[in-house]
């Protein structure tokens, strides 16, 4: 990405935010980007394109760079991946706090949900119950899907709001999660509280 690109995509994602979708037109944009108009025509196509781009793009490195972590670590419990992914992910406001808001306002987008079930937590969450870690069936699967994006989506807007830490917010939601899905009280406590391995957020 060229540096161009990356105040264009900046700009875009903070007019998106405080507008919460993208009524936007190209002159504000250029206005926001510090860019000539001519500039901007000349990287993207339009403002839609860009938004539904932005939401794809944004949730997609994300969950790349949580699932490398991951991997990096060598985790393979189901539980422990699904539990350090919820609490790096309500990290990111901490991180990064105008991409926080971006994903807490378009968090639950048909984009950003598509990315989930595409991508490494849906892949961890089938794992998890074709090994019988969580007590709950096949059939429960989209369910347990938007139970996590939801509910990880709300601890980042607590942690935005200043009403609970990043810890705080994402050890409690990745302990109610793992209990919702099977696993014993204390066992779920300690998985949510464990050391987590660093995580650098995307855009910053």
């Amino acid at each position: 990405m060229t540096p161009t690109e990356a105040r264009i995509n900046a700009a875009a994602m903070r007019l998106f935010t405080s507008r919460g979708g993208p009524d936007v037109t190209m002159s504000e944009l250029a206005e926001e980007a510090q860019v000539a108009r001519g500039t901007l025509y000349r990287n993207i196509e339009s403002v839609d394109k860009l938004y539904s781009g932005l939401i794809d793009n944004i949730t997609t490195e994300i969950h790349a760079g949580i699932a490398a972590t991951l991997d990096d670590t060598g985790a393979d419990d189901p539980a422990l991946r699904l539990a350090t992914g919820i609490r790096l992910f309500t990290r990111l406001p901490h991180d990064n706090p105008p991409l926080g808001r971006f994903v807490v306002r378009f968090g639950l987008t048909e984009e950003s949900l598509h990315t989930v079930l595409a991508g490494p937590p849906m892949h961890d969450i089938e794992t998890g119950i074709a090994t019988g870690r969580y007590t709950v069936p096949a059939t429960m699967t989209l369910s347990i899907a938007s139970l996590v994006v939801g509910s990880t989506v709300s601890a980042m807007g607590l942690v935005l709001e200043g009403r609970q830490t990043w810890r705080d917010a994402g050890s409690i939601i990745a302990e109610l999660i793992l209990r919702a899905l099977g696993i014993a009280p204390d066992e779920a406590q300690r998985i949510a509280t464990a050391p987590l391995p660093g995580f650098a957020a995307t855009g910053g």
